[in-house]
């Protein structure tokens, strides 16, 4: 009831077009930091579970108007929704985080024709991390592992491989190697897999026995 109490606060708000959009939080007499921030709602359950059809409609932003065709997706939602993107470097928490968030639609509505229109999206998202066209170059050797820029929810820049960006990356490509097989792509499965698999490995090497 304490999670659920928030979207009943000026915290949620809804659009005409029935889809739930949502700050940070609240200020004393307005919002606080705009809109669907990735990462952040990385952290929340409450909706997901006893209104799946308005996380569903999140998703529907996140991935039919915040995700360019190159896979960038824009970690803030602009309101009104006609074409602006918010102008930032991405999230790698909140994109990688967001597919999870797909995953978990997906599992709890069973409803694969919605996943299938979402998914084109959904799988350049995730294959901007190793994409040439991303400029924070998070995979580009292919070993699974981010290097390069990673902005974050600490509103700060990750630099070279760890284990926080890294676990939603490694989630996110299982995930998604589970929906590209529902959907009939057992090569993207398997390369997915694969990937994760080499990942796993190699953030493995950053624990040297104490920490």
């Amino acid at each position: 009831s304490a999670n659920m109490s928030t979207v009943r606060t000026t915290t949620c708000l809804r659009t005409f077009d029935g889809r739930l959009h949502a700050f940070e939080g609240c200020n004393d007499r307005d919002g606080c930091c705009p809109m669907n921030c990735t990462h952040v709602w990385n952290y929340a359950q409450a909706v997901a579970s006893l209104y799946p059809e308005l996380e569903r409609g999140i998703r529907e932003t996140d991935y039919g108007h915040n995700t360019t065709n190159e896979g960038k997706m824009t970690f803030r939602t602009l309101l009104p929704l006609i074409g602006e993107r918010w102008n930032h470097p991405p999230a790698a928490d909140g994109q990688m985080g967001t597919l999870l968030r797909l995953y978990r639609e997906w599992r709890i509505s069973g409803d694969t024709d919605w996943l299938r229109k979402m998914w084109p999206s959904a799988r350049a998202s995730l294959e901007f991390a190793w994409s040439p066209k991303n400029p924070h170059r998070w995979d580009l050797d292919g070993d699974g592992v981010m290097d390069g820029i990673q902005h974050n929810t600490y509103d700060i820049e990750f630099a070279g491989p760890n284990t926080m960006t890294g676990a939603w990356y490694l989630a996110a490509l299982k995930a998604g190697a589970e929906m590209a097989e529902a959907l009939g792509e057992k090569d993207k499965a398997a390369e997915y897999r694969a990937r994760a698999e080499r990942g796993a490995e190699g953030y493995a090497r950053l624990f040297n026995g104490e920490y």
